[in-house]
């Protein structure tokens, strides 16, 4: 498992075409198994997840996205296909759609990108459209 500079950009954007945008740059791990890539990192306070930690899982045209701890859930992000997923919040378990319009994977073993372009929604309603860009770079 290597060492990486891991750069998160989120950015949303309600029915109201308000927007909210996320940066985060940290230290995490990122290392290949078989034809997967496997990116881990910590969440902070800025994304609002602290005690958080989230894995992504990569192949060439699917990526999930675990997070463990404080804020536990599940996203599939696979090209024009959508997935359910429960989401914890401090209210309780509600169950979102999850529905990308664009996928682009481009890692090899030493770094690369990922950029997700998709909507969320609850009970078929779109409540917003996302985009996920994550720049992986492995240090020795």
């Amino acid at each position: 498992m290597g060492k990486a500079i891991i750069s998160v950009k989120g950015t949303q954007k309600n029915e109201r075409e308000e927007s909210d945008t996320i940066e985060i740059v940290t230290e995490g791990s990122f290392y290949v198994k078989g034809n997967t890539f496997y990116i881990t990192y910590d969440e902070t306070e800025i994304s609002g997840m602290d005690g958080t930690t989230t894995t992504l899982k990569v192949t060439e045209n699917k990526v999930t996205l675990m997070r463990f701890g404080s804020n536990k859930s599940r996203m599939i992000f696979q090209k024009n296909k959508r997935h359910e997923s429960d989401y914890m919040t401090p209210y309780g378990k509600v169950l979102l759609g999850i529905e990308p319009s664009d996928l682009h994977v481009n890692l090899s073993r030493v770094g690369g990108e990922i950029t997700i372009k998709y909507i969320i929604d609850l009970d078929k309603k779109v409540v917003s459209n996302n985009e996920l860009y994550l720049k992986v770079r492995e240090v020795n």
